[in-house]
């Protein structure tokens, strides 16, 4: 009898591990801010005749490991104000190393890049606003990501614009 429930939890034990390592391989990230889900890069565009911000970009690189690609969408919400931003490039990259070597695709992370040219108006907004959030979308997803900028880096925004 005890040899039996041993090898029972034993199994159990083993189903467990596997039902979380599934679970685990997709992208179920809970995070706060844009900086903590992604590796982002927001880069105010100097105009050297003027000495002005003349635009800026921002370039999104999230690793996950669904292949699924970004979608050819990217929101912004400032303070309340939504602007859907067209001027958008993507990428997908799959993993560098061959799937052949490894038992399962599902350890795999891919590198996914979305690259955002803002107009004017929009930086305008970033320079003056208390509150910044972002939205973009893979093509597998029902729903779009939604995160805010963390105070620090809405700061670090707003010092890549000085002349507006």
């Amino acid at each position: 009898m005890r040899k039996k429930t041993t090898i029972l939890v034993l199994v159990i034990v083993i189903i467990a591990f596997y039902c979380s390592y599934t679970v685990y391989s997709y992208d179920n990230r809970t995070v706060s801010n844009l900086s903590a889900y992604c590796n982002i890069d927001f880069r105010g565009v100097i105009d050297p005749q003027t000495n002005t911000v003349a635009g800026a970009t921002l370039s999104i690189v999230d690793f996950r490991y669904d292949s699924g690609p970004l979608e050819k969408f990217f929101i912004i919400d400032t303070d309340g104000k939504t602007y859907q931003i067209d001027s958008i490039e993507i990428s997908a990259q799959p993993p560098t190393y061959s799937q052949k070597d490894f038992p399962t695709g599902k350890s795999f992370k891919y590198t996914n890049t979305l690259f955002v040219t803002f107009p004017p108006q929009v930086l305008m907004e970033i320079s003056q606003a208390d509150t910044v959030k972002v939205f973009f979308k893979y093509t597998d997803s029902d729903s779009a990501i939604e995160l805010p900028l963390s105070a620090v880096d809405l700061q670090y925004w707003k010092n890549q614009l000085p002349s507006l």
